[in-house]
């Protein structure tokens, strides 16, 4: 099945079917369901199994000036591999837009999957820019050239870069370690962005709560997107530039 161009109208309904009957089961039998499903990707994306297209690079070509940086996270455990990140990608965000195409592409339902975005001689499915670890280690994954598909929002797509934190911080704040390494990251790589083009991923996309449910500030209480800010703003006003790890 995996050689075949539209492998992923089979395997998307059936990923589905068992994510619907995962709604009723323990946390922990859905965590173990997850991470069989993400080796199976994992391993098969590696070894070259699965039919894949070619030539999607050419929509980098509507890439713009960079004027925003959007925030997000993981939501996974701490520790994500380039290649896990890619086959969860493929799975979560490329299968099911190619499944079920905007209608102006529907004569191209069924074609290979294609991202045009390769790292020695392979594709990978990235989304993001930047991935920040725990320990403040900053790891580069798409260029600024490339378009990574991480907003929900093509326009923005094009015009931003995503700054993702490797952990699960759905209802909890990065450490100052974290912060810190993206206060320098954007310091040194996006001073053009303004503060005001700042963003988390749930203020572009109202569906989703990335980066967290703490990250806006709500009935009295200070969002760490407050801590973030400040500090760039903070080290603009003083003409500083923070060192990047």
């Amino acid at each position: 099945m995996l050689s075949h161009p539209s492998w992923y109208l089979t395997a998307i309904p059936g990923i589905q079917a068992i994510k619907n009957k995962l709604l009723q089961a323990s946390a922990l039998d859905q965590t173990e369901c997850k991470q069989t499903l993400y080796d199976f990707f994992e391993l098969h994306l590696s070894e070259g199994d699965f039919a894949l297209g070619c030539g999607w690079g050419e929509n980098d070509g509507q890439r713009m000036p960079i004027d925003t940086v959007i925030i997000h996270h993981t939501a996974l455990p701490p520790g994500l591999s380039a290649a896990r990140l890619s086959a969860i990608q493929l799975t979560r965000l490329y299968a099911p837009y190619f499944a079920d195409r905007p209608e102006v592409f529907k004569h191209l339902k069924g074609q290979p999957i294609f991202s045009g975005h390769e790292r020695k001689g392979k594709q990978v499915f990235w989304p993001y820019h930047w991935l920040i670890r725990n320990d403040g280690k900053v790891e580069r994954l798409l260029s600024d050239s490339e378009i990574g598909w991480h907003a929900g929002n093509w326009n923005i797509n094009c015009r931003s870069v995503t700054i993702t934190f490797d952990n699960d911080f759905e209802n909890s704040a990065p450490s100052g370690t974290v912060l810190q390494a993206a206060v320098a990251l954007i310091l040194n790589q996006y001073g053009q962005v303004p503060i005001t083009r700042i963003f988390g991923h749930r203020e572009i996309n109202v569906k989703t709560t990335c980066p967290s449910n703490l990250f806006l500030s709500s009935a009295g209480v200070k969002g760490w997107k407050s801590e973030l800010i400040n500090a760039i703003a903070g080290c603009r006003n003083v003409g500083g530039n923070a060192s990047a790890n």
